[in-house]
């Protein structure tokens, strides 16, 4: 991502609506996938930043991250040892106490040239039956100044991310789209910008009021829309286990209802 954007990205994730809304989505699906709270789980954040996951995900075990930006790494943060700047694929995740329960990455893949392989050394250090959860932005139509600013490869649809990760050794994947109600206001200020110089700015902090009101909506939006098959939305999200028998065929399916 930019400098500019990296700045300012911890304070992004803490407070501003969006990153907040998807963080309880990510927490409610973790649950609903049968993972409660407790325990002494291993669990690793992929694109953590400076372990800004790490206070939500530390309720469900133990967590590491991977984070290749080392710019937004804290020298002194109390995560730091916990953080490991190596790309996925490195040799030093082959050691056996790299296997996690639990893998997350939140936007992660389309900041990776090979999304494929970056998705199968996640599978690769998840234990049997371990769970990864995926999130990616949704559709190039919607492709605009924020895109170029994260330094993005692309926008996904639920056929594409489910093309990334058939046949590496996943079952039971499960997608769909997240922030339906985002989807036109979305695609109204990518129209704005192509003629625009200046460019509407997406990822400014509202007054408190109007932030936690568009948090507020967003949770509700998906608490509703979950089960329903709604064919768009300015994220997918993924969640799916790894095979518990090496070689069974993974089951690649778009599962509307999936929590």
């Amino acid at each position: 991502m930019r400098e500019s954007y990296g700045a300012v990205y911890a304070r992004l994730y803490r407070e501003h609506w969006w990153w907040r809304a998807r963080e309880a989505i990510v927490l409610r699906t973790i649950r609903r996938m049968g993972m409660e709270p407790g325990g002494d789980r291993a669990i690793l954040d992929v694109g953590c930043g400076d372990g800004l996951s790490f206070p939500a995900l530390s309720a469900f075990g133990r967590v590491r991250g991977i984070e290749v930006d080392e710019r937004l790494l804290d020298p002194v943060g109390p995560y730091r040892d916990r953080i490991f700047t190596e790309p996925l694929g490195d040799p030093r995740y082959d050691d056996p106490s790299w296997r996690f329960d639990l893998i997350t990455a939140l936007d992660v893949l389309e900041h990776i040239d090979d999304d494929r392989a970056a998705a199968e050394a996640m599978v690769r250090m998840l234990r049997p039956g371990g769970l990864l959860v995926v999130t990616v932005p949704a559709f190039e139509m919607l492709w605009d100044e924020h895109d170029e600013i994260n330094h993005h490869y692309r926008r996904y649809t639920i056929a594409r991310l489910r093309g990334v990760l058939r046949g590496i050794g996943l079952e039971r994947v499960r997608l769909r789209y997240v922030f339906r109600g985002l989807f036109a206001p979305k695609l109204a200020v990518r129209l704005a910008n192509l003629a625009r110089r200046r460019k509407v700015a997406q990822h400014e902090i509202p007054s408190p009021r109007v932030n936690a009101m568009m948090r507020r909506l967003c949770e509700a939006e998906d608490r509703v829309l979950a089960p329903l098959p709604v064919p768009f939305g300015t994220s997918v999200l993924a969640v799916a286990r790894r095979e518990l028998v090496r070689g069974d065929e993974a089951s690649i399916a778009h599962d509307p209802g999936c929590p």
